[in-house]
């Protein structure tokens, strides 16, 4: 069992989904998101750790985000990137790895705010033929981040377990 905390936008995501059935091995597991706390393997205390998030968004605001451009990852995913609102994501991300979630970040590892939309393990015309289905959508989207998810993995990381909502000041 591991635990993970996401944005779920509130936006459209036919286009986004279209894309993610073909390339994206988690498109059955869980809808578009963006990721804040990668998946934590580890025994954590479930209490404790709830008890963290709502301490740290107790001071949080909900803010605009757009989601625009595409960027390839080191370990070969496609990403359609943050822009606006980029900055208050690494902010949020940073804030909730502290305390009980300090040892679990990855310091040698920049977040970057992302949608994933593929994996393409090696395959760069795969890769250059799911980057211009892609640019063809032209996926631009805007919302606001007022919402996040703690959400419980089963350890083959086939299904959720269970999500828990938190939300954001107006």
């Amino acid at each position: 069992m591991s635990y993970a905390i996401v944005h779920y936008p509130n936006i459209n995501t036919e286009d986004i989904n279209q894309i993610r059935k073909k390339y994206d091995p988690q498109v059955y597991l869980i809808k578009p998101h963006i990721t804040l706390v990668f998946p934590i393997i580890e025994s954590i205390n479930e209490n404790n750790f709830i008890v963290h998030i709502d301490n740290i968004l107790s001071k949080w605001k909900r803010f605009p985000i757009c989601l625009k451009g595409l960027q390839k990852s080191w370990d070969e995913y496609l990403f359609l990137m943050v822009e606006e609102g980029k900055v208050d994501m690494i902010k949020l991300h940073n804030q909730l790895y502290t305390g009980i979630l300090a040892k679990y970040c990855r310091n040698n590892l920049p977040f970057i705010p992302h949608l994933t939309l593929g994996r393409f393990t090696k395959n760069i015309a795969q890769f250059l033929q799911v980057l211009e289905e892609a640019q063809k959508l032209d996926l631009n989207y805007c919302c606001f981040v007022d919402k996040v998810h703690l959400i419980n993995i089963a350890d083959e990381q086939r299904s959720i377990i269970w999500s828990k909502e938190f939300v954001l000041r107006n």
